[in-house]
C-alpha cells in the first residue's frame, strides 16, 4: 500500500504558516524584499559554530562535530520494510478509523470534539516517536551497532509512516471542520512530517521497490546527527543535526524578518546568487523553513528557534556546474588519471585516459573495494567520496588494475 502525500501547496496555504512579507515562496517571480526592519538585537553567530562549513563559491553544508563513522551502502529490494511499513500504515488506520468511526457516529458534539482531540493527541505521539525512532538508529550506528542497511531501513520506515500520518492527519482536519466548536490545525505537524520524506528517501524507497533509481549511498553518522549523500542526475545530500534542535526554549527571533536576516548571515552565497530566497516559519514547531533556487541547485534547511542553529538540511545540487576546488593527477601503467575535487568534501570526478594518445578509457572505478560505477564515453565518472583519504582503483576490461591514492586533505 503506497499513499500519496498531499502537494506542498495545501501546506502553504495553511494558517500557521507565515512568509515574510513581500518575498515570494520558492518558484515565484517576486523578489525579496529590499530593506527589512530587525526590531530585535540577535548575537551574531558563526556558520562555523553552528555545524555549518563555510565554503567559497558554493553553498555552506551543514557537517556533523566529533568523530564520525562513514561507509558506503547499496540498497535493493526489500521485503522487510516494505511489510513493516504496510504495518505502520494498518495501525495508523485502526487508530483513526476504527477507534474514531466506532463511537463518532453516536456521540453527541461535545464527545465528538473530545474525541477528535484524543484521536489528534495519538497521531501526534506517534508523529513524534519518528524522530526518537531516527535518532537511536544513528546513534546505533555511529557506535558500530547498527549496520548501515539496518539504518536506512530505520529512515524508510519513517518514511513510509510519515506519509500515513500525513493523511491522518488531514482526514483528521477534515472531521473537525465539520464540528461546531471544533479547530484542530494540523499544519505544523504536517510540516515535521515532511523532514522525513526527502528526495533521497525517495529513492531509496524505490530502489527498495526493485526500480533501481540509485546505486549506492554515502553513510556518515556520529552522536550529533548524519549525512546521507548520493548521486543520481543530480548530487543529493541530507544532513540532520540532533543537537541543533531544541525546544524547551522560545525562539530566539523577535519577527520572521530577523530570522530571514539570520538565515542570510548563515547562507550568504546562497542568498547572493539565489532567486526569491524564501523563509516560511511554524510557530508551534519553532522551526523556520528556507528555500532557495540557487545557480548550482536547491536548497532547503530548517533552522530552529531555540538553537538559532540549522537543524536539518536538504542540498540539490548540479555536479558539473560545481567550482573544481583541487586536482590531483598521476601517470601509471599507460593511463592519466585525474580527480577533480569540489568544495566541501562534494562529488569529485575522474577522468581517465590513455597516457599517450590521450583517448578515453572504459573501466569501473571501485573505492576501497566498493564499486562507484563505470566511466562513461569520454573516460569520467562523477562519485560521492569518503570523507578521508581513500584508495581509487581503476578495473580495466582486460583484467589489469590501476591504484592511485586520493587525498581529501
Amino acid at each position: 500500500m503506497n499513499r500519496s502525500i498531499p502537494p506542498l501547496l495545501a501546506l502553504l496555504l495553511v494558517s500557521s504558516l507565515t512568509v515574510v512579507p513581500g518575498m515570494a515562496t520558492s518558484g515565484s517571480s517576486a523578489g525579496a524584499p529590499a530593506t527589512m526592519s530587525v526590531q530585535h538585537e540577535v548575537a551574531a553567530i558563526d556558520p562555523a559554530d553552528s555545524g555549518l562549513q563555510p565554503v567559497s563559491n558554493t553553498t555552506n553544508r551543514l557537517s556533523l562535530g566529533g568523530a564520525a563513522r562513514s561507509e558506503y551502502a547499496e540498497y535493493g529490494p526489500d521485503l522487510g520494510v516494505a511489510l513493516a511499513s504496510t504495518d505502520d500504515e494498518l495501525r495508523i488506520d485502526h487508530t483513526q478509523y476504527v477507534t474514531l468511526d466506532r463511537q463518532f457516529t453516536d456521540a453527541t458534539t461535545a464527545e465528538r470534539r473530545a474525541l477528535l482531540q484524543t484521536t489528534y493527541d495519538r497521531l501526534k505521539d506517534r508523529s513524534n516517536t519518528l524522530r526518537e525512532r531516527e535518532k537511536q538508529a544513528v546513534r546505533a550506528h555511529a557506535a558500530g551497532d547498527l549496520s548501515s542497511r539496518q539504518l536506512l531501513k530505520t529512515l524508510l520506515r519513517n518514511y513510509q509512516e510519515a506519509a500515513a500520518l500525513s493523511e491522518a492527519f488531514d482526514t483528521l482536519e477534515e472531521r473537525s471542520d465539520r464540528v461546531s466548536g471544533s479547530s484542530l490545525s494540523v499544519a505544523d505537524q504536517q510540516d515535521k512530517l515532511k523532514m522525513h520524506r526527502t528526495q533521497i528517501r525517495d529513492q531509496l524507497w524505490s530502489s527498495a521497490y526493485g526500480n533501481g533509481a540509485i546505486a549506492y549511498i554515502s553513510v556518515e553518522t556520529s552522536e550529533s546527527g548524519y549525512v546521507l549523500e548520493t548521486l543520481d542526475e543530480d548530487y543529493l545530500r541530507e544532513a540532520t543535526r540532533f543537537d541543533n534542535r531544541d525546544t524547551s526554549t522560545s525562539t530566539q527571533f523577535a519577527n520572521l524578518p530577523e530570522a530571514y536576516g539570520h538565515s542570510d548571515d548563515l547562507y550568504p552565497w546562497a542568498y547572493d546568487t539565489g532567486q526569491s530566497p524564501s523563509v516560511s516559519e511554524y510557530t508551534t514547531a519553532q522551526l523556520y523553513q528556507i528555500d532557495i533556487s540557487h545557480e548550482q541547485g536547491e536548497l532547503k534547511a530548517y533552522l530552529d528557534g531555540g538553537t538559532g542553529d540549522i537543524h536539518r538540511e536538504l542540498q540539490t545540487l548540479v555536479p558539473e556546474i560545481l567550482p573544481t576546488v583541487r586536482q590531483q593527477e598521476w601517470q601509471k601503467d599507460g593511463l592519466k588519471v585525474v580527480v577533480d575535487k569540489t568544495a566541501a568534501n562534494g562529488p569529485q570526478k575522474v577522468t581517465v585516459t590513455n597516457r599517450e594518445s590521450g583517448e578515453p578509457v572504459t573501466a569501473t572505478i571501485t573505492i576501497s573495494g566498493f564499486n562507484v560505477g563505470e566511466t562513461n564515453a569520454d573516460g569520467s565518472l562523477w562519485y560521492v567520496p569518503p570523507s578521508g583519504g581513500y584508495e581509487l582503483t581503476i578495473e580495466r576490461p582486460t583484467g589489469s588494475n590501476v591504484t592511485v591514492p586520493v587525498s581529501n586533505s
